[in-house]
């Protein structure tokens, strides 16, 4: 009987925290620029074809903050993901809904 409880009581440990993570609610950051929707994984960067930052998400909102770079049909905006919005960088536009 005891292992019985203690495993139920594992599982509720378990359960709850995933829980609330799930429920939390999304926000948008209030950083000026346009809203966009990142259409697959991809590299946020320190400059176009520079260093990987981290990671952004397929999905997750993209805040562009309105600057550019383009060369060879190359183009490149800058902002910041969904993930972590005090980290800006640079996304292929292709990857975005922008």
């Amino acid at each position: 009987m005891k292992r019985r409880i203690l495993h139920v009581l594992t599982v509720a440990v378990v359960a709850v925290p995933g829980t609330a993570v799930a429920a939390a609610p999304a926000s948008a950051s209030d950083a000026p620029g346009f809203l966009c929707n990142l259409t697959q994984n991809t590299w946020l960067r320190t400059a176009p074809h520079g260093q990987v930052l981290r990671t952004l998400t397929a999905g997750r909102g993209f805040r562009w903050h309105g600057q550019g770079w383009s060369e060879d049909n190359d183009t490149w905006i800058y902002g910041h993901g969904a993930e972590d919005p005090s980290l800006d960088g640079w996304v292929p536009a292709g990857n975005t809904t922008c």
